[in-house]
């Protein structure tokens, strides 16, 4: 039987596996699915439809699985949200589900979310992802793996991050961040690949050189983005790390950042 504190409210439907621990002043609505080995620390609140994985930790005041900040809400319908294994969602963080009927909102595995973070409707998280305090994404948004958005950072609804991406503290925008690289400033651009994160993640130096040039030949070379990449194509070994590049600002939906307007440091 699952561990559940006498002040908890698990409501009749909800389905919890034996090994969960349901703290003091936690509420789960009845169409929630919580995984083994998930604990809640106390005053969370898990509604809707929403599934969680195994191992995942949700702390005080987190909100999972709320209806989303939308007009377009149809009330009563079933919208989702999906969340994947072991998982941190620290104080105050909010998450919610999908806005059209059927609809659903997705988190990886291994993520961290910290105090007062905010995943909006019809995102799609990957895994091993960290949102820092304050930070947080509008609806429809996509982060691929490994991207770190620091703190009181914010995405345009509909845009996406690709995979080892780090958004700088304070930043917002408005339009694709490519893989591998450094974005900074409101409404700035890309200022640096993410040297430090794709070290530590055991990229070669060989890879992360050529991660330098494509940045070069993209951002610093003056060319349009199309000749850009007509360029980057002919010229770089077209390894699998240059071949999302190419493959992610392509399918750009709104467009993808700019370089950044003062300068850059690789």
């Amino acid at each position: 039987m699952p561990k559940i504190h006498p002040s908890a409210i698990v409501a009749d439907g909800a389905i919890l596996d034996d090994s969960v621990e349901d703290g003091p002043f936690c509420y789960v609505g009845p169409h929630v699915q919580i995984g083994a080995g998930t604990r809640l620390i106390g005053h969370c609140n898990i509604d809707g439809y929403t599934t969680l994985g195994t191992g995942n930790v949700i702390h005080p005041f987190a909100a999972l699985g709320q209806p989303a900040q939308d007009h377009a809400v149809v009330p009563g319908a079933k919208t989702y949200l999906k969340i994947g294994n072991d998982n941190v969602f620290r104080e105050g963080c909010a998450i919610h589900t999908g806005t059209k009927p059927d609809s659903e909102t997705v988190i990886g595995n291994h993520c961290m979310f910290m105090n007062a973070t905010h995943v909006a409707h019809n995102c799609r998280i990957g895994n091993n992802v960290i949102f820092v305090g304050f930070s947080g994404c509008a609806g429809y948004c996509e982060v691929f793996d490994n991207v770190l958005l620091s703190a009181l950072s914010g995405m345009h609804q509909f845009c996406r991050i690709g995979r080892f991406a780090i958004i700088s503290g304070g930043s917002v925008f408005s339009q694709d961040v490519p893989p591998f690289m450094m974005a900074e400033g409101r409404n700035g651009g890309v200022k640096m690949i993410n040297k430090i994160g794709l070290q530590r993640a055991g990229f070669s130096s060989e890879t992360i050189t050529i991660i330098k040039h494509l940045y070069r030949i993209y951002y610093r070379s003056g060319l349009i983005p199309s000749n850009a990449l007509a360029k980057i194509k002919e010229e770089l070994p077209q390894i699998p790390e240059v071949l999302e590049f190419i493959q992610f600002c392509e399918s750009s939906k709104r467009g993808v950042l700019p370089p950044h307007k003062e300068g850059h440091r690789n």
